[in-house]
């Protein structure tokens, strides 16, 4: 299948604001590597807040229009303006992002491992962090945003993002393959593993895990564990599907409701039920008014 059949469209219109997302796959090779790539044109009356929270992910923001804001959570950071874009590491809390009324761009959701790749670094000093896309890339940067700007459309500039990605990820340094394994495994688990068995499973000690785990990739694997837990009560609410508060909290491996409420106010400063009124309409993202 071609990339255009790889394409989803999505548009909504609230009032007299206007959102257009394209979403796409990345290309086969890349899979293991990149979740997913995704094109908005942003149109609003005033200017739009959102609360992006944490998942297993990192997020790079491909800005092609006016300046982004960006703020953590609490007294964290201070509003920060990203005009060409930025790429933040794994977060523990939510991060505020505002755009002022028009925007354009393209956002790429990288596994932990493929922004290692993608880095050619571990990923320690992005932990809680969101870096200017040129001052972290310097002139591959540059050259990108420019690139991405002059494609004539969205296909080209997801087939693009596929040519340069596979390029730098294949020519990167190698993830230590227990780290890996370790990632997949908690992962697969949906952040449910015990600890202790994931660093017999790959023959280090716990203590040895936790030090190698969050050199590479930001944060310690309990946290981790927490943030995918999480990141599964997230995309069930999203998609439907729940019926009771408690057989969510049971679903995604939280000891009781309470246990998920509290991580709910740690990672999106709400409780789930507020969480979703907040959803804007068709992946539009959470409201942060």
């Amino acid at each position: 299948m071609g990339l255009t059949g790889r394409l989803h469209f999505a548009r909504d219109t609230s009032g007299a604001d206007l959102w257009k997302l394209v979403h796409a796959a990345p290309a086969p090779a890349l899979a293991r590597w990149v979740l997913r790539y995704c094109g908005y044109v942003e149109n609003t009356v005033t200017p739009l807040k959102r609360r992006e929270v944490p998942f297993g992910g990192v997020p790079m923001i491909v800005n092609l229009g006016p300046a982004i804001s960006v703020c953590g959570a609490g007294d964290r950071l201070s509003w920060i303006g990203r005009g060409t874009g930025f790429l933040a590491g794994l977060h523990d809390s939510y991060t505020l992002v505002e755009t002022g009324g028009t925007q354009r761009g393209v956002q790429i959701d990288f596994s932990p491992i493929g922004a290692a790749l993608f880095l050619n670094r571990p990923l320690a000093a992005l932990s809680n962090a969101v870096i200017d896309l040129e001052a972290l890339l310097g002139a591959d940067g540059r050259w990108l945003i420019e690139a991405l700007d002059a494609a004539p459309g969205w296909g080209e500039r997801f087939a693009l993002l596929d040519r340069v990605l596979t390029q730098r990820m294949l020519a990167a340094r190698p993830v230590a393959p227990e780290l890996t394994h370790a990632w997949h495994c908690l992962e697969a688990s949906g952040g449910t593993l015990e600890i202790g068995a994931l660093a017999e499973d790959i023959g280090w000690s716990r203590k040895h895990l936790i030090r190698r785990f969050t050199d590479q990739f930001g944060l310690p694997p309990k946290r981790t564990a927490r943030i995918m837990r999480f990141d599964r009560a997230v995309a069930l609410l999203r998609a439907g599907t729940v019926e009771s508060w408690s057989g969510l909290a049971i679903d995604c491996g939280f000891y009781d409701q309470a246990h998920m409420i509290r991580d709910f106010h740690r990672f999106a400063g709400s409780a789930p039920a507020e969480f979703l009124a907040r959803q804007l309409p068709d992946g539009g993202g959470v409201s942060g008014a």
